[in-house]
């Protein structure tokens, strides 16, 4: 059998297979007290853990049929090993967008976050960099902050030098400064000499281009250039790809320790898939890309996230505008 889903209203409430449209209001406070313990323990939540700790005036039997209740609305379920209920992924959602109230940052950690600033910083990257920090110490958990893509660098000096007969180190200086180390391994070997010549007529006619223009220039043309010390047309191609790398985004984490203190990842293997999954860049990218588009606060939670690493989490995002 598959597994029961409630549908919506247009409104976004959801519908139990008896027609209750959307919770009551104490059935609200009821998943709130699921979610909050839950989001503190880690633990599925009794109906008397629900009345005792969160003040509900509701004997533990009429909590039991609220969550029941809320069970049906696939707003939370039971666990095979307990008696005690926790949210779904539906439920996260329908508390954060029906229940949860907005908290302002208070006075003193206001207070901090200027006084951070304040003391200065030298670059745009050590700014992100603090931001993740201090985003990190007041939320308790790992933070991320994603630089704006950077711009494309123009080409200063390019170099190719034989590390070995089939692979070679390209550096390239661009007009900011910035020096970039490439290794290539080609399907064929080079020698130094051809590499020299193809050094000096690059930078011959490339210099103050943008370096990915190095991709698209005519490799027949650059062949015939190079005559008796030319290269077979597929090794220049793969040098020149290797000379290009798109332009991306920067990523700054802090705070993955944090993360051991959550009572959802005390079991090694998910808190080591996570830590994993926070340390490759290359993930991040792409869980964040999606957010870059929004104006406003997005919140993604659990299956939401297109990432599988991600689905285990939420994820809180808001873009910035920097100046």
């Amino acid at each position: 059998m598959g597994q029961w889903r409630a549908p919506t209203t247009g409104e976004g409430e959801p519908v139990s297979r008896h027609g209750q449209s959307g919770p009551s209001e104490r059935q609200r406070q009821v998943l709130a007290a699921i979610v909050r313990e839950y989001a503190r323990t880690g633990q599925p939540v009794g109906s008397r853990t629900a009345r005792e700790a969160h003040g509900i005036e509701a004997s533990s039997a009429t909590i039991r049929n609220d969550m029941a209740a809320l069970a049906d609305l696939g707003l939370i379920e039971q666990p095979h090993t307990s008696a005690g209920r926790r949210p779904t992924d539906r439920g996260y959602r329908y508390f954060v967008e029906h229940v949860m109230d907005e908290a302002p940052l208070e006075l003193r950690e206001t207070a901090r976050l200027r006084s951070a600033f304040r003391r200065g910083v030298d670059s745009a990257p050590d700014v992100l960099r603090e931001a993740a920090r201090l985003l990190a110490e007041l939320l308790r958990c790992p933070a991320v902050v994603m630089s704006p893509r950077e711009p494309s660098r123009q080409l200063e000096h390019f170099h190719a030098s034989p590390v070995s007969s089939r692979n070679v180190l390209l550096v390239l200086v661009t007009s900011d400064g910035h020096v970039e180390n490439r290794l290539v391994e080609l399907p064929a070997p080079v020698t130094g000499a051809q590499l020299e010549c193809l050094s000096e007529i690059l930078n011959r006619r490339m210099v103050g281009a943008e370096v990915g223009a190095l991709r698209r220039m005519d490799v027949e043309a650059l062949a015939a250039e190079m005559g008796d010390l030319t290269l077979p047309i597929r090794l220049l191609e793969a040098l020149l790809r290797g000379m290009e790398r798109e332009a991306q985004h920067d990523v700054y984490i802090d705070g993955v320790s944090h993360i051991m203190e959550d009572p959802e990842f005390q079991r090694a293997r998910e808190l080591r898939e996570m830590v994993q999954t926070l340390y490759q860049e290359r993930l991040l990218r792409q869980l964040l890309r999606p957010f870059v588009q929004e104006r406003r606060v997005s919140i993604r939670i659990g299956t939401e996230n297109p990432l599988p690493e991600a689905r285990g989490c939420g994820v809180v995002a808001k873009t910035y505008v920097g100046g």
